[in-house]
């Protein structure tokens, strides 16, 4: 993991920015398309429009965030806990109880400062593989976007490596973030 990080932050990374790792190996994410560029943007720009950053809330493209000691992804987009501005390096979980915000290895990302990410569907058998690693490290809350289907599938409540709670949510729906009491947007927008 350090080599790895070390070598990502000069840039000497063969595979290039978008390398991830995962179960030790290096492996690189395909090119994203228009439309898959085009939903992140437009959920980035509803995020920021929040004004979460006064919260202590930073939105944040491809962050590198640290599963685990072999594993290290970049979902698309997430909400991370700015630790330098966050009174006492501590969230506020929405139960009221106080979680550590941790600095992770290189610049990554550990766990606990992840609000929710937010991956856009690639296929199922991508996920197969990602969405494990997400619930195992305790990641709260995962959205994934479905543009082909036209969905936001919102996972929730990890546990033993699985989300237990899942709900589907279709185009002009305000999905609520559950780390961010009242908190909602639209992922999608109807057409």
């Amino acid at each position: 993991m350090a080599a790895f990080m070390s070598e990502y932050r000069v840039g000497s990374l063969r595979e290039g920015p978008r390398a991830e790792l995962i179960g030790g190996k290096v492996a690189t994410r395909e090119r994203p398309d228009a439309a898959h560029t085009a939903s992140v943007l437009a959920l980035e720009d509803r995020l920021r429009e929040l004004r979460l950053a006064e919260e202590g809330v930073m939105v944040v493209r491809s962050p590198p965030v640290r599963l685990g000691p072999t594993d290290l992804l970049r979902p698309d987009l997430a909400l991370l806990v700015d630790a330098e501005t966050s009174a006492g390096r501590y969230h506020t979980a929405r139960d009221g109880s106080k979680q550590a915000v941790v600095a992770g290895v290189g610049g990554s990302f550990d766990p606990p400062a992840i609000l929710l990410a937010v991956e856009v569907s690639r296929g199922r058998a991508s996920l197969e593989q990602r969405l494990p690693l997400y619930a195992a490290a305790g990641i709260r809350e995962l959205w994934l976007l479905d543009l082909r289907r036209g969905w936001t599938e919102a996972l929730r409540s990890p546990w033993r490596g699985l989300y237990r709670s899942r709900t589907l949510w279709y185009p002009g729906e305000r999905v609520p973030i559950v780390s961010l009491a009242g908190v909602m947007v639209e992922p999608l927008l109807a057409s």
